[in-house]
């Protein structure tokens, strides 16, 4: 019996959805107690048409502070490097990801282009879609009904009463 693979076409998300969405979900780790803020996300398209380098700042009041930055360039660095007093590991994993996955997003920026997003307080309407738009880009692994019926026969040999000799 031959089981099918269902294979779901859909159109990319939008880096900048995706993007703002990290943002928004991680927003306490970004702008600790400030009910207003921004965080700007500056990102570089190199010649292939693919985010190179990517950066994170936060700003509270007037002045700008760099949360962290990230570069796909191997001798570079190894995932996000946060700064100035700021760390998530959550956003760290959640940016690392979406680096790595860059085919599952989407941009309408040429090559060797220079982005950047400004990202107010979010508000709860934003962190619900936020949290929809993740979990459609990232879903959760299908079940696998081929490991559970193992573990299944497993679990029950193992209980099994020994037969008699």
């Amino acid at each position: 019996m031959k089981s099918e693979i269902q294979i779901k076409i859909c159109n990319p998300v939008p880096l900048d959805s995706i993007l703002t969405s990290a943002v928004v979900l991680n927003w306490d780790a970004l702008a600790p107690g400030s009910t207003t803020g921004i965080v700007k996300v500056d990102y570089h398209i190199g010649m292939d048409g693919s985010v190179e380098s990517l950066k994170l700042w936060a700003s509270a009041r007037e002045y700008w502070s760099l949360v962290c930055d990230y570069s796909t360039h191997l001798g570079w660095s190894d995932g996000p490097r946060f700064s100035n007093g700021y760390h998530s590991h959550r956003l760290g994993r959640l940016l690392q990801s979406i680096m790595l996955n860059q085919n599952l997003f989407r941009h309408d920026c040429s090559s060797n282009n220079n982005v950047t997003l400004e990202i107010g307080t979010p508000t709860v309407e934003e962190i619900t879609s936020a949290t929809l738009r993740l979990s459609e880009a990232f879903p959760p692994p299908p079940p696998r009904a081929a490991a559970s019926s193992r573990n299944a026969a497993a679990l029950g040999a193992a209980t099994a009463p020994a037969p008699a000799v």
